[in-house]
């Protein structure tokens, strides 16, 4: 009997270390041809870029920027940015000039940001035409003209930038109507009667909200324009943002509503907008190229919406949580 038992568990033992190596040798083997492959065009790219080819530096701000062959890290981003845009790269004078407006990389700061993106626009690049009509929309680091907006998102929208189309139709709208559009001003809906917002609001607005020392895309921050809806409403929208699946780039953009609730609670509910998929070139461990399969995802609004329930701690610092999980944002 104690024999049978132990033949037993020697088997049982061999079939586990089988297991065990199928998984280590097998799964692990094509994340890591795959991320050298990326380090390899990282390494390639940055090659040219210091051999002083420009769409190559342009190349390395991306990689960069993005984290792709290489740990994210915004300030050479905005380094080989500048250094493609000193050289006369439109797009990168877009990317640049969007990282001034955010404050990412670079120390905010919207002179030297408008300066880059109408030189952008020159060459016709559509984010940095919809990023200075978003601007002149909402009088952000620029004072505010509705027809300059008007006229900027007609160009994003002819050059491809679908998200423009909506806008456009709402300021064209609202300017036939002899509307304005105000800066987390609430409108006034009765004669007699201002609603003033409240303190919880206040500091919403007055505040630049960070997760992580990431600025969120759902409050008010230094990538997004809000404005008020009512008294106690509030909508923003945030400038395009991107992130990797491995296969391909997803630039998209987030819209949020937020409703204040109480002295001390409010909600928030987002959604995001895909307004770009670019497939990435991912190559095996032989450097062959791997088959692109079209991609899941689809333009335009995203139909899931995700909700968020917050609390103020005090003016610098509000908890939410989503489902079960909870986290801080601190302004700055």
């Amino acid at each position: 009997m104690r024999c049978y038992t132990t033949t037993n568990q020697k088997i049982l033992l061999q079939f586990l270390a089988v297991a065990t190596l199928i998984l280590f040798f097998n799964i692990p083997s094509f994340a890591d041809k795959s991320d050298w492959a990326l380090v390899e065009r990282f390494n390639k790219q940055l090659n040219s870029a210091k051999e002083g080819k420009i769409l190559a530096m342009y190349e390395v701000g991306k990689l960069y920027e993005r984290g792709r062959g290489t740990d994210i890290n915004l300030v050479l981003a905005a380094n080989w940015f500048q250094k493609a845009a000193d050289a006369g790269n439109a797009s990168a004078k877009s990317r640049l000039g969007i990282m001034y407006f955010e404050g990412r990389g670079v120390e905010q700061n919207y002179k030297k940001s408008l300066r880059l993106l109408n030189a952008a626009v020159k060459s016709n690049v559509p984010n940095a035409q919809h990023q200075l009509a978003s601007m002149y929309e909402l009088g952000t680091g620029v004072a505010q003209n509705l027809q300059k907006a008007i006229h900027w998102y007609t160009q994003a929208e002819k050059n491809g930038y679908y998200l423009a189309e909506n806008k456009l139709a709402r300021l064209k709208k609202l300017l036939n109507t002899g509307g304005t559009i105000n800066r987390a001003v609430p409108k006034q809906h009765v004669a007699n009667t201002k609603p003033r917002p409240s303190a919880l609001m206040k500091t919403i607005t007055n505040g630049l909200w960070f997760k992580r020392k990431k600025a969120v895309a759902y409050l008010p921050s230094n990538i997004t324009n809000c404005v008020n809806d009512t008294y106690n409403a509030l909508h923003c929208i945030s400038t395009s943002q991107e992130r990797s699946t491995g296969s391909e780039i997803i630039t998209y953009n987030t819209e949020s509503h937020i409703k204040v609730n109480n002295n001390t609670s409010f909600s928030v509910t987002y959604t995001n907008n895909v307004l770009n998929i670019a497939a990435l070139a991912v190559e095996d461990g032989d450097g062959n190229l791997i088959e692109q399969v079209p991609s899941r995802i689809k333009k335009g609004k995203q139909a899931k919406k995700r909700k968020l329930t917050c609390k103020t701690k005090n003016n610098n610092v509000i908890s939410c949580s989503k489902g079960a999980s909870s986290f801080e944002l601190i302004s700055r």
